[in-house]
């Protein structure tokens, strides 16, 4: 501005440009210029001085505010001035990139770098403002305001007057975010009203997201195309298109009660019709037309294939707009139930699920996909028995387009006969690659149930495995998540941490980090837990039970009481939402463990009842009952139930016969009743050597280091104890080197810092993964917490030092 000024102070002839939105600020910015080259002496014309200008007078500084508003001829007049050196201009406009004369006005003054751009206010400007003018607002507060003002200076510069005003005049606080308001809905107003028939048609279509084209403004406003190409322009130009022509949302009433809902209902109808005669249809399109009201059958094929290739929630949007084409299709309906589900939407999901089923017959063509939605919604809310009874309802014949779900959700309540049922139906079926992938599943969970020899635990647990990693029924559908649970979980029963570790590499990335955690805890890594740790609590009830087991476990193992005894309560009060299954046994027993280590083992006594029973009912399967069991025995231990451990070994030593596991366990949990309970003499070294070899054996290296340590300071003789100690560090150290995937990152974050390292970008890695550059930006993020590092630099230089090169 200094420099404008010393140029016209000197009669040099300059072309300066003010360029903003109204409210933005240049006219009274003009006005000061103005003001200032008064002080200095030079003439100054408001306008185009009338008459001839005489040179020998020294040079007149035209102004010229709102120059987009002059006519043409008047325009061309002062450029002709300007070039032939007669006055020198200061203009004010908005901006208008399609309008002739101020596009060229606009290029001459970037020749001498006088063009100033005046931005919308940002929110610590608005807090700026708002103390000099002597009020303290927060920052929250402040947004809200620069929002509902649309970022305009001297709308912002209103809302703060009238906001200080109230507060001297209120006894009690006032709501400024609704002063804003009304401030910013009256200059709407204002400025509305003074907009022509075809930018107010252009805004409308905007607020409506419907495209600006030329072409398409058009059409929909029935203007020609020159029109359209210049109304576009001026709705720009007004302040009220952010952005990629974003309408300003606290416009949008302003707008309504200045057209009326027809009106703009109108515009929105023509423009959708006009994509129609698109041979290329977009989503967007289809979704617009649909929400206008147009009913066309190509519009559903759209909508329907871009919920396909979208994210759960953008597709519960299109799914909506295609259901309001053709009411009623039960293929758009589940789908839209299927997507809401995935986008955390459950009561939703839920909702549309009960109303299908209302009236169903099991008979029904589809509805055992409307049950598998149901009773996903009933195992995230914790009723595993209300899930079971669904798939009772429908029968095995109709459960087989989902077997694997029904027959997990069927065993999980204990329902051997009804799932076994279920996997018989489906025998006459072809066996198809996804569905021997599925048969394969439902005979690993089934044949962890039979203790008849027939199958090994290896056997059960390896087809799993492979069930669980083939793509196909067992890694989709609506409860997949719950499957992969179950099988990591049985895999840990087994002690079969590869197994365990390749079931987790099939699980969705929302479930990665609990079931590494999960794993880790189960090795002992205590140091991987915490960083595995999810922070965020989940939304279904067993996931969250699973988190609350992880932090129960960790505390406990970590002997830190205090932590425990605060975490007590709060993971109680979650327990209390959920029905106990076969799949939550295994964090159940870091409940049962935590409550005799705080003297409340009559809190979860019930749940501990129910496991039992459940157990009872399915005869005790040691691929389940052993590790409860094991768990048993040293939960009464430390409560000091005497009766009760000698009970729970009784129980495990009549599981050890059918499983290396479950003598393992066995083992483990006699050495440690013998080291606890009535002892008198010392147990012999080999005796705990083989109980802590046992227990390393099946990944219970915490387990086994701290019997080792147990035993060394019950040991006579130094000889003995130093040697159980070496023991003892020996299992610890195993422990510390287990990971659960491999290094410091899960699985897909190891993926992204190998492309990270080749030196792709987020969104190059995206398209090689299979991810969108979003996501990708949340792993690198996550990555650079974990390895605790900061700039770019320091990232690459922690992954090649982590071995991810």
């Amino acid at each position: 501005m200094t420099g404008i000024l010393d140029r016209a102070q000197a009669g040099i002839p300059l072309c300066a440009v003010l360029i903003g939105t109204p409210g933005s600020g240049r006219s009274a910015l003009l006005r000061d210029v103005h003001g200032l080259l008064d002080r200095r002496g030079v003439r100054v014309s408001v306008g185009m001085p009338a008459g001839e200008v005489p040179i020998d007078h020294g040079l007149v500084v035209v102004l010229a505010d709102d120059i987009h508003a002059w006519p043409g001829e008047l325009v061309e007049t002062a450029m002709t001035m300007l070039d032939a050196g007669r006055i020198g201009l200061v203009a004010t406009t908005e901006p208008r990139d399609a309008h002739p004369h101020v596009t060229r006005l606009v290029a001459r003054a970037r020749l001498s770098g006088a063009v100033l751009e005046l931005d919308t206010v940002s929110t610590a400007e608005v807090l700026t403002r708002a103390a000099r003018a002597g009020l303290s607002l927060e920052p929250t507060t402040a947004s809200l305001i620069r929002r509902r003002c649309g970022g305009a200076r001297t709308v912002i510069d209103a809302a703060i007057a009238a906001i200080r005003e109230a507060t001297v005049d209120a006894a009690a606080g006032v709501d400024e975010v609704a002063i804003a308001e009304s401030i910013a809905r009256d200059r709407h107003h204002r400025l509305l009203r003074g907009l022509d028939p075809s930018t107010l048609s252009v805004l409308a279509l905007a607020s409506v997201r419907a495209p600006l084209d030329p072409d398409s403004v058009a059409e929909a406003a029935a203007i020609d195309r020159d029109a359209a190409v210049i109304a576009v322009d001026r709705a720009r130009g007004t302040g009220l298109l952010r952005g990629a022509d974003t309408f300003v949302s606290a416009a949008a009433v302003p707008l309504r009660e200045i057209l009326g809902d027809n009106r703009i209902d109108d515009l929105r109808r023509r423009s959708a019709v006009a994509r129609l005669r698109s041979p290329h249809l977009s989503p967007d399109d289809a979704l617009l037309a649909a929400q206008a009201g147009v009913a066309d059958p190509r519009l559903v094929e759209v909508l329907l294939a871009g919920a396909a290739e979208t994210t759960a929630a953008r597709a519960v949007v299109l799914l909506r707009a295609a259901d309001r084409v053709e009411p009623g299709r039960d293929d758009i309906r589940l789908m839209m139930a299927q997507r809401a589900l995935a986008s955390g939407d459950v009561d939703g999901a839920g909702t549309v699920a009960d109303r299908r089923l209302e009236t169903a017959s099991a008979a029904d063509n589809g509805v055992g996909r409307w049950v598998d939605v149901a009773a996903a919604v009933a195992v995230h809310r914790g009723l595993s028995s209300h899930a079971a009874d669904l798939y009772r309802w429908l029968g095995p014949e109709a459960a087989v387009s989902e077997p694997v779900s029904a027959v997990a959700a069927l065993m999980a309540v204990g329902d051997r006969d009804a799932a076994t049922a279920v996997a018989e139906a489906g025998g006459g079926l072809p066996p198809v690659g996804s569905r021997a992938a599925g048969a394969l599943a439902i005979r690993g969970l089934l044949g962890s149930l039979d203790d008849s020899g027939e199958f090994g635990s290896g056997d059960v647990v390896d087809m799993l495995v492979r069930g669980l990693s083939t793509p196909g029924p067992a890694r989709s559908g609506p409860v997949a998540t719950r499957i992969l649970h179950a099988g990591s979980a049985l895999a840990l029963n087994d002690g079969n941490m590869i197994a365990a570790q390749t079931i987790r590499r099939s699980a969705p990335e929302s479930q990665g980090a609990l079931l590494d955690a999960e794993l880790a805890l189960s090795a002992g890594d205590l140091e991987a837990v915490v960083r595995l740790l999810p922070t965020d609590e989940p939304a279904g009830v067993p996931d969250r039970i699973r988190v609350h087991a992880l932090r129960l476990g960790l505390a406990r193992r970590q002997g830190d009481l205090p932590a425990l005894s605060a975490l007590w309560e709060p993971a109680l009060s979650v327990l209390a939402a959920s029905e106990v299954d076969l799949f939550l046994l295994r964090p159940l027993t870091e409940f049962w463990q935590a409550g005799a280590r705080l003297a409340r083992s009559s809190a979860i006594a019930r749940h501990v009842n129910a496991g039992d029973r459940l157990l009872a009912g399915l005869d005790d399967p040691a691929a389940w009952a052993a590790p409860w069991h094991f768990v048993g025995v040293q939960a009464a231990i430390v409560a000091g139930d005497v009766e009760a451990a000698r009970d729970r070994m009784g129980r495990l030593d009549a599981a050890a016969t059918r499983t290396p596991t479950a003598a393992a366990l066995a083992l483990g949990a006699r050495t440690w009743v013998a080291l606890t309970i009535g002892r008198t003499d010392p147990v012999p070294v080999e005796r705990v050597g083989e109980a802590v070899g046992a227990l390393r054996g099946i990944g219970l290296s915490w387990e086994a280091a701290r019997l080792a340590g147990m035993a060394a300071s019950h040991a006579d003789d130094p000889t003995t104890a130093a040697e159980l100690l070496d023991t003892a560090r020996s299992a610890g150290e195993e422990r510390r080197r287990t990971q659960p995937v491999g290094g410091p990152l899960t699985d897909r974050e190891a993926e992204v810092a190998r492309e990270l390292l080749q030196g792709y970008t987020y969104r190059e890695i995206g398209e090689r993964l299979y991810i969108s550059a979003k996501t990708v930006e949340h792993h690198v993020a996550r990555i650079r917490r974990r390895l605790d590092a900061g700039s770019r630099s320091e990232l690459l230089a922690a992954l090649r030092a982590a071995g991810y090169s």
